[in-house]
């Protein structure tokens, strides 16, 4: 499986349903562990964290880049308007789902961003003029009760900031899936370039005008190596297996950040979620697999980019 996607990397061959859903699933495997590098460092600040992972994953898209200027460049020349969207979505993307960390559960976050299924159901209907069917409103209607009772648990805990932090992630997340489905032309690899070329930037700002860009090794370490890896690797996987599944079964195939995330620190550091979390979570993914179940397979509309 590794030598035929790498063929499919390469151009050599094109992408199949088997080998896409196999990306779909293994870039979400990735980005699971991201809260246990998260949870792993010393003293660093979340925004020094995002400073060193954003280094880590432009390195790790420009080595990807050079490895294939002699076989298959990657075409910058192809970047519309739908593309550095999706770039800029991304990076908040990324600062959010950091930020997020730092202030909640894993368990919340990870919940609040299976909800981005439905607002991709949305969105989808808005910008490629997918039909909204009743099971994705039922679904919805789902969705919002269980991310209701997860609020009432970040408003009796006081931890307000991250739950809201957090909530606002699903619907840059279903907006960014519509965006990179619609533009089946575009190299994976850029919308990760174009992201982290923000990301870099705006933390080194916030960080000279703060806490300061000092760190130990240890804690750089980890957060360039959670950037060259998980994000440098994983995420242009997941944007090329958005190519070859369909956009409600890539949804269900991403599921393994959602259930994995909140096992590793589970399993240590030994952040038990609450109560009240698990069965919001529940109904949130429940919602999800519902919508997924239920969803006609229409092919989604290649507008030009």
């Amino acid at each position: 499986m590794l030598k035929r996607i790498g063929a499919v990397w390469s151009g050599e061959i094109e992408l199949d349903y088997r080998t896409g859903a196999v990306l779909c699933a293994g870039s979400g495997l990735m980005f699971s562990f991201t809260a246990l590098f998260l949870r792993a460092i010393d003293s660093a600040t979340d925004w020094q964290f995002l400073a060193v992972r954003a280094v880590g994953a432009l390195t790790a898209m420009l080595v990807i880049t050079a490895l294939r200027a002699g076989r298959r460049p990657v075409p910058f020349h192809v970047i519309g308007w739908r593309t550095s969207l999706a770039g800029v979505l991304l990076a908040s993307m990324s600062v959010l789902y950091i930020l997020a960390l730092t202030r909640t559960s894993v368990a919340t976050v990870t919940f609040l961003l299976a909800a981005g299924p439905l607002s991709g159901a949305f969105f989808g209907r808005v910008m490629l003029g997918e039909r909204l069917n009743r099971a994705t409103v039922i679904a919805i209607l789902i969705a919002a009760i269980g991310i209701l009772v997860m609020a009432l648990r970040g408003i009796d805990t006081g931890k307000v900031d991250g739950f809201l932090l957090a909530s606002v992630i699903p619907a840059i997340l279903g907006l960014y899936n519509v965006l990179v489905r619609s533009t089946p032309n575009v190299d994976p690899v850029i919308p990760a370039i174009i992201s982290n070329s923000l990301v870099i930037p705006i933390t080194i700002a916030v960080l000279l005008t703060g806490s300061g860009l000092s760190m130990s090794v240890r804690d750089a370490a980890i957060g360039f190596l959670a950037g060259f890896i998980l994000i440098g690797i994983g995420l242009p996987l997941f944007n090329l297996g958005h190519r070859s599944v369909p956009t409600a079964q890539i949804s269900l195939l991403n599921m393994t950040e959602v259930v994995l995330a909140p096992l590793w620190v589970w399993i240590w550091p030994g952040e038990t979620p609450a109560g009240a979390t698990l069965v919001g979570g529940a109904l949130v993914i429940g919602a999800v697999i519902f919508q997924i179940s239920a969803a006609d397979r229409v092919p989604l509309r290649q507008p030009a980019v």
